[in-house]
């Protein structure tokens, strides 16, 4: 089977690009034949840059315009609406010749919005497409809209989410439609050992960037310490994206009087994740979203899980969901002050928990689903 993935940007170290190696390392593993089409030159994760670097020619770097279409800022809607139509149209230009290269079998299409599907819809082939935000309708070209619903309705489009809250807030018109298959962690490489926690260590992995809040992280950090206790370390690792975020960030560490307390670790290779995770007791995240694979990246290494309310339904029961920064900074103090004993139980719960969405888990399903959607179509 011959498989055509297209992501956005393969040039940064995100959440993004994570699940596009999780991605291929399934289709690969399952002797996939795999090409990936991107608007961006390939620096990311290694095993993306690996592959690159030995398959070349199953790279496709969309057309310039397309590229310029993707970075331009959209600040105004009627702007947004002419530049979004276009970028549909180049799209759909460089698919003729791809699809005439190489013909796929089937399109994986890993996008922010819906929209980003109906160049690929029109080539007539399947298409299986993973929302990495809630699927909003905000988009009102007629286009678009005509070519996903029939899409859909003709069952060519398949969508999927990662977490069943993220298809409860999309909108009414796509959740009959919308999948919910857990992106597994590596359950090879993301795991928990004993005796490797360092006391008091607190650690928050993102891509540096707004969106991920960061800030909240240090804001936390600070509460903290004024309130709770000083003997606590804060690790943030991640690849910083926003420059001017990330510069931002340091003068609020310097500012609050936090250089003792907390550490930038700015690389995002799995590698350095792991190494991270497995010294830290406790694990905070922030950011916007439904679902991301680091939570329970986190929680395989047994790491005690203290995460904005819009990730329950990721840990269930099995770690702390806070509404605020001020509650995220008790609830750690808390725990800070377990005794070992009970600090190990918890890692080892954890741990234990998250093996149900293991890679083994996650490649099984969506290979099924993979040969399901070739086979209808």
């Amino acid at each position: 089977m011959k498989v055509l993935m297209y992501i956005d940007d393969l040039s940064i170290k995100g959440g993004g690009e994570r699940i596009a190696m999780y991605f291929l390392k399934a289709l690969l593993n399952n002797k996939m034949d795999t090409y990936i089409l991107t608007l961006t030159n390939v620096n990311t994760f290694e095993e993306i840059n690996e592959y690159y670097r030995e398959n070349p020619e199953k790279f496709f770097k969309a057309w310039s315009i397309a590229r310029w279409l993707y970075i331009i800022p959209k600040k105004i809607k009627l702007i947004s609406i002419v530049l979004d139509f276009i970028f549909f149209i180049a799209i759909y230009l460089q698919l003729l010749l791809v699809n005439r290269k190489i013909k796929p079998d089937i399109y994986v299409v890993i996008v922010n919005t819906t929209c980003q599907n109906a160049p690929f819809l029109l080539h007539g082939r399947p298409v299986i497409s993973w929302g990495l935000t809630p699927f909003k309708t905000k988009w009102p070209l007629i286009p678009h809209n005509v070519v996903l619903r029939k899409g859909l309705i003709t069952k060519r489009l398949t969508l999927i989410v990662g977490s069943k809250r993220q298809k409860q807030v999309s909108d009414a018109e796509y959740k009959p439609y919308i999948r919910v298959i857990t992106v597994g962690y590596d359950d090879k490489l993301f795991e928990y050992i004993n005796g490797e926690k360092i006391e008091g260590r607190i650690v928050y992995v993102a891509r540096i960037s707004p969106e991920k809040r960061v800030n909240l992280a240090i804001e936390a950090a600070r509460l903290l310490k004024d309130k709770y206790s000083k003997d606590f370390e804060l690790v943030v690792v991640g690849y910083p994206q926003n420059i001017r975020y990330y510069k931002e960030l340091k003068k609020m560490i310097v500012r609050y009087g936090l250089i003792e307390n907390v550490k930038m670790v700015p690389r995002g290779s799995p590698e350095v994740i792991k190494q991270n995770l497995v010294r830290a007791e406790i694990f905070w995240n922030f950011s916007e979203g439904y679902g991301g694979v680091i939570n329970y990246e986190a929680m395989a290494c047994g790491c005690i899980p203290v995460l904005s309310n819009n990730f329950k339904d990721q840990v269930g029961s099995y770690g702390f969901t806070v509404n605020s920064i001020e509650k995220a900074a008790e609830v750690t103090a808390k725990i800070l002050k377990m005794d070992k004993n009970s600090k190990r139980n918890h890692h080892l719960e954890y741990s234990k928990y998250v093996k149900t969405f293991s890679r083994t888990s996650f490649e099984k399903k969506f290979i099924n689903l993979l040969h399901q959607v070739t086979e209808r179509s």
